[in-house]
């Protein structure tokens, strides 16, 4: 099962490097966010239990290609997206980092996307970033929503919300992101269907309008 997975997700790496073959843009999302990690004494083999985290920083890196026209008024995407947690514990005093690699896909109507993936794989550590190891026992799935403000056609902005949770046998409990993140079209005038050749532009005091 795990390298059925894993075969998509390579199969995925290369029909996405290739952005030529297709009629619309692909696109990098980035953002960095406010997250926080419950109970997450199973997931990261702490003996206490019940154990939650601080607020601190989730961040997460995406790229995604429109499988349907974004002209329409409810298209779909298909991608890879990237999701790290960097937050701290106080009972016991702990620097929890969490890192999930998934396969993922959003469905987009007007300005708003839902959408959800799945990792065959993670990364976990109890001291930071420089202690990341696999683990083995624990996958994850996300589930998100958003607005999306198409600012100019080069860049969109989008209010995300997300909770990502542990698949058995190793359960962490939903991990919960609520921030902004920043999507760049690769080539947003590269086909006149494509949604991002339509922006809401800039609207006063900003200087611009569309």
């Amino acid at each position: 099962m795990r390298l059925s997975l894993l075969s998509i997700f390579f199969f995925l790496i290369a029909l996405l490097a290739e952005p030529k073959a297709h009629a619309w843009s692909p696109y990098f999302e980035l953002g960095t966010s406010l997250g926080k990690l419950s109970s997450v004494d199973s997931f990261f083999g702490l003996s206490s239990t019940g154990t939650s985290s601080n607020l601190g920083f989730c961040g997460s890196f995406s790229f995604y290609m429109p499988v349907t026209s974004p002209k329409n008024f409810f298209h779909f995407d298909l991608g890879l997206q990237n999701r790290m947690y960097f937050v701290s514990s106080t009972t016991p005093k702990l620097d929890l980092a969490m890192l999930s690699t998934n396969i993922a896909m959003r469905f987009e109507f007007y300005r708003f996307y839902v959408g959800g993936g799945y990792a065959p794989f993670t990364l976990a550590g109890t001291s930071g970033p420089t202690s990341f190891h696999t683990n083995p026992t624990a996958t994850t799935y996300f589930l998100e929503g958003g607005v999306i403000w198409r600012v100019v056609p080069e860049l969109q902005i989008v209010a995300t919300y997300a909770m990502e949770y542990g698949i058995s046998p190793k359960s962490p409990s939903p991990g919960t992101e609520y921030g902004l993140r920043f999507r760049f079209p690769i080539s947003p005038y590269a086909s006149a269907q494509d949604a991002s050749g339509k922006f809401d532009g800039f609207r006063y005091p900003f200087g611009f309008m569309k």
